[in-house]
């Protein structure tokens, strides 16, 4: 359970930096940003997180990979998408 309590702290922290090196800035500069930081830490705390409560939940270690492997993608994708619109605005 410990695992769990640090990678809310290290998420919780990632996103708070985030927000504020992107307070007062373009939205060209803010969109790449919050797309770095979905890509680099939003996307494999929180997957990783939600996947284990699921499993925890279901009982089972499958339940969490499927799920892990399904959400890190999806997320990542989506900070792919903030960074390249960044990029184009």
């Amino acid at each position: 359970m410990t695992y769990e309590i640090y990678a809310v702290i290290i998420l919780i922290v990632g996103i708070l930096i985030a927000t504020f090196s992107s307070l007062r800035k373009p939205k060209a500069k803010k969109l790449r940003i919050w797309g770095i930081t979905t890509m680099l830490i939003i996307a494999p705390i929180a997957s990783w997180l939600i996947s284990s409560i699921y499993g925890l939940c279901e009982g089972s270690g499958f339940a969490m990979i499927g799920l892990l492997i399904i959400l890190f993608p999806i997320l990542f994708i989506a900070g792919i998408v903030l960074y390249w619109v960044g990029g184009r605005v």
